[in-house]
């Protein structure tokens, strides 16, 4: 966790997340997942949701997040893609990005809540924290507002991502959603100058987690009773 957290603010201060993952290979991040795999593979933790699942209907409960990729890549597309090796580099980044998160947070924090807390606790504890973490950014970019408005819209969209761990019952397809999720909408924004440290945000960037609402709608629709009570044994309380 301290390895994971110490990505945010590595770069050097008031660095974009942009800059962060185009310019060369984010070691923080990387070793942030070497660490929670050793973790995972030293304790022989049988819950984390290293898990097979099934394709066709994981796709059909995709299928919100995927015409917001829909969207985001046919004006990532349009815009025009970055260099070879800048594309390469966000691309990597973003994937190890997508599996410390996801090992983290959907697998160790949520396994190891579940082990000691009722179902609905370990489910916005760990939704909170998501969103909570990212206030972290402002370390690296200097824009503590900018930095909430993220946590906030973190929060909806880990709700969908916890709520689709849960339904799938593996972490690999939520894994690779979280890395496209981050990479296209970083591939969008090599093309727009990132805000100034210090300056005010423009009044549309308030509406930006509105703009992910849907998302924490749809997580809400998957983890209403009906929905969780599809899932074999996930009321017993899990051990580590």
């Amino acid at each position: 966790m301290v390895v994971g957290l110490a990505a945010r603010w590595t770069a050097g201060p008031q660095t974009s997340v942009v800059e962060f993952v185009s310019n060369g290979i984010a070691w923080p991040i990387v070793l942030a997942a070497a660490f929670l795999l050793l973790v995972v593979c030293v304790t022989g933790w049988s819950n984390i949701g290293f898990h097979r699942f099934k394709v066709l209907p994981t796709l059909k409960l995709m299928w919100l997040p995927m015409i917001y990729i829909a969207a985001f890549a046919g004006i990532a597309i349009a815009l025009g893609l970055p260099a070879g090796r800048n594309l390469a580099l966000i691309m990597l980044n973003t994937g190890f990005v997508g599996l410390s998160e996801e090992l983290m947070f959907r697998g160790i924090l949520f396994s190891g809540l579940r082990s000691r807390l009722g179902l609905q606790s370990s489910i916005w504890i760990c939704c909170i924290l998501f969103g909570a973490i990212h206030v972290l950014n402002a370390f690296q970019t200097g824009m503590i507002e900018a930095a909430m408005l993220q946590a906030v819209a973190a929060f909806m969209t880990g709700t969908l991502f916890l709520a689709l761990r849960m339904r799938t019952g593996s972490l690999f397809p939520v894994i690779v959603l979280h890395a496209v999720w981050d990479c296209l909408p970083l591939l969008i924004a090599t093309h727009v100058a990132p805000p100034t440290a210090g300056q005010p945000l423009p009044a549309m960037a308030y509406l930006a987690p509105l703009f992910v609402l849907p998302n924490l709608l749809y997580g809400l629709y998957l983890l209403r009773p009906k929905g969780l009570a599809k899932i074999p044994g996930l009321h017993k309380t899990q051990s580590g």
